[in-house]
């Protein structure tokens, strides 16, 4: 009888457990495609070095997996606990009717894990099905191909899954037992009869703690302007902006409430228009008794925003880094000049040391070597110039200049397909590898600043341009001049870059290089290489750790707002559920009630994350500069793949709240 009477209640329900359905799916679903990762490589071309990346990646979200958990069992048992308060009568009629504490127990236990049952099987399907389409995610993230396409599941993952959800669930029956067999048959059958009253009943007070709250956003909005992530002591600002930013928001929510009545019944038309005074007085009742929650879910869809806007675009940054920094696949370092030491000659060339069967190798494609020169004496050095190196985080005064033969860098130009260059005697090119040099870059060709080397005088030939120099990152500007006058300069190091046919050409010539450099006798003539396909086993897993954190952490948070939100939505529609009875008693027209639910609905889901948003604006402008050091930003795309990232799960939240809530006014 229990079971019959347990499905007939869950079949009653169907519509009331939309969103708790709904948020135990999206967690399931979510939980097993994140742990499934380390089984969608199976799809991919994967080197041995990209494969212990994932390996070690998947090991750190199987820990944050955990913390998740934890987030997700506290709002399962929230969302439960909303489902007891609403069902407060029915169980009061139950044990009126001579049912036992422990019979209502076994029905709810009963319909916890019919619930928990399905909700597993759904959400795993849907984890399983959006695991295919994430590994085109993943291998987009890895930046390898896709192979032959099959379907993949990981037992793994599901197998976790399931775990963890029986927890909780099993957190969620106990939860369940403890309320019923310590609730009094009084509370359950006049519980919802308690109404809620306002914190603060003066209005001038509301308004006057409202604009404190505003004055102490502004205030930290104004700090975290000068917050610039450079020398310690400026720490002080986030601070201060932290804590300034979180009392502002608890206030704001605080005061809101008497705040938004004054400001409408001053404004009688609006007031005083259709059901707008019932509204106002719900939304700011609700508002006003679950401040700290709503000021909470503010500040976590902030961070929310935040984390996935900064996410996806450093994932773009630092893709677009990678492939300007690896720009070869090999860079062969030669051993540096040592005065004391090297002859007069300098140092030895590279390629024409390496063995014949490296020089004579098939897997190469093109090479081209380089040597960098630099200026003893006066012009040197940046001092020497009349140059505004303050602009500049760190001080360059004292840093030689580098120079290059034209015949090297056209060399370097064609193996990266680029036109070579010429250059008359008295004049210089400039490159850089570094944008933040570009100002100083700049200022040679705009103040038209002559270098003197030995007899001859020269002065900038264009604009200066950026140019990929190695794979170990130079970092510096490069002065290009004719080959004649590098013999007044010192040779300082040597460089060789190498370009392979394909990539297994690649794999095949790194084992000979890594022998080679391995076995060089006393003569030493590389002391270091750097490979493509190592910077980017290395580089990517960083990249993907950023991605994948960011969007595991924004989902599950962005979730857990929302079904607060909504929760709390649905207990004021079953709590008020009388009041609107009233209403349709006086005549009220159906269309106008359901107008005035939407808009109180619509109003406390807006309200925090609008504030967020504007928290948002802020935090992602200093986000944003800090990431613009790295390299340029699509901030049209951020913006574009956040906000559709808010819509469909906020929406999707928003609109069942609505439908379950005038489900349970219509009952």
């Amino acid at each position: 009888m229990l079971t019959k009477l347990a499905f007939k209640n869950l079949g009653k329900s169907v519509r009331d457990y939309a969103v708790y359905f709904l948020t135990l799916v999206l967690g399931v679903s979510i939980f097993y495609m994140f742990n499934s990762i380390y089984a969608q490589q199976e799809l991919m071309k994967l080197s041995e070095s990209t494969v212990l990346a994932i390996s070690s990646m998947t090991e750190l979200l199987s820990y944050i997996s955990a913390f998740i958990a934890v987030i997700l069992g506290f709002l399962i048992v929230y969302a439960n606990n909303f489902f007891i308060k609403r069902r407060k009568k029915e169980l009061g009629v139950y044990m009126t009717l001579g049912m036992t504490r422990k019979s209502i127990s076994i029905i709810f236990l009963l319909e916890t894990s019919l619930m928990a049952i399905f909700a597993l099987a759904v959400g795993l399907i849907l984890g399983v099905f959006g695991s295919q389409f994430m590994s085109i995610f993943t291998a987009n993230i890895f930046e390898v191909d896709l192979t032959e396409y099959k379907f993949i599941f990981s037992l793994d993952a599901a197998l976790k899954s399931v775990l963890y959800f029986v927890v909780i669930f099993f957190v969620v029956a106990l939860f369940n037992v403890i309320v019923i067999n310590k609730v009094k048959l009084i509370d359950l059958l006049y519980g919802g009869r308690k109404n809620e009253t306002l914190k603060i009943k003066n209005t001038m007070l509301s308004a006057g703690l409202f604009l404190v709250s505003v004055i102490l956003l502004i205030i930290a909005y104004c700090l975290i302007f000068k917050f610039d992530f450079g020398p310690t002591e400026n720490s002080k600002y986030l601070k201060g902006a932290i804590i300034l930013g979180a009392i502002g928001t608890f206030l704001f929510f605080f005061a809101l409430a008497g705040f938004f009545i004054k400001l409408l019944q001053s404004r009688k038309k609006l007031y005083y228009k259709n059901l707008n005074i019932f509204v106002v007085r719900q939304l700011s009742s609700k508002m006003n008794t679950n401040f700290i929650s709503v000021s909470m879910v503010c500040l976590v869809l902030f961070l929310v925003i935040v984390v996935f806007s900064a996410g996806y675009s450093a994932q773009n940054i630092l893709s677009a880094k990678l492939q300007q920094q690896a720009a070869y696949d090999f860079s062969l370092e030669g051993v540096p000049y040592h005065p004391e030491s090297d002859t007069e000659e300098g140092i030895p060339e590279i390629f024409n040391n390496l063995p014949e069967e490296l020089q004579n190798s098939g897997e190469i494609k093109n090479h081209a070597e380089y040597t960098f020169f630099n200026m003893e004496g006066s012009g040197g050095e940046y001092g020497d110039y009349n140059l505004d190196l303050s602009v500049l985080d760190s001080d360059i005064s004292g840093s030689s200049l580098y120079f290059m033969k034209l015949s090297d860098y056209n060399q370097l130009r064609q193996i990266n397909g680029a036109t070579p260059c010429s250059l008359p005697d008295n004049e210089y090119l400039i490159s850089y590898e570094d944008s933040d040099l570009s100002v100083i870059a700049d200022q040679f060709v705009d103040k038209k600043i002559a270098i003197t080397i030995g007899t001859n005088t020269m002065n900038a030939k264009m604009e200066a341009e950026r140019f990929t120099f190695g794979n170990r990152y130079f970092g510096g500007i490069v002065f290009v001049v004719n080959d004649d006058w590098t013999s007044a300069l010192q040779i300082q190091r040597r460089v060789l870059n190498i370009n392979c046919k394909d990539e297994a050409a690649a794999s095949a010539l790194q084992k000979k290089i890594y022998e080679f450099i391995n076995n060089q006798d006393e003569k030493q003539v590389v002391v270091r290489y750097d490979s493509k396909q190592d910077i980017y086993a290395s580089s990517v897993s960083d990249k993907a750790l950023a991605s994948f954190l960011s969007l595991y952490l924004s989902f599950v948070f962005m979730i857990t707002c929302a079904a607060i939100l909504a929760i709390q939505q649905l207990s004021e529609a079953a709590d008020n559920k009388e009041r609107y009875q009233l209403l349709r008693k006086l005549g009220t027209e159906k269309k106008m009630m359901n107008k005035a639910l939407f808009t109180q609905i619509l109003c406390y889901f807006l309200i925090p994350l609008a504030l967020a948003i504007v928290h948002s604006l802020v935090g992602l402008k200093v986000v944003y500069t800090m990431l613009s050091e790295f390299g340029n930003i699509n901030v049209l795309s951020s913006i574009i793949a956040t906000a559709a990232f808010i819509i469909v799960i906020y929406g999707a939240y928003f609109i069942l709240t609505y439908v379950g809530s005038k489900n349970i006014v219509k009952k």
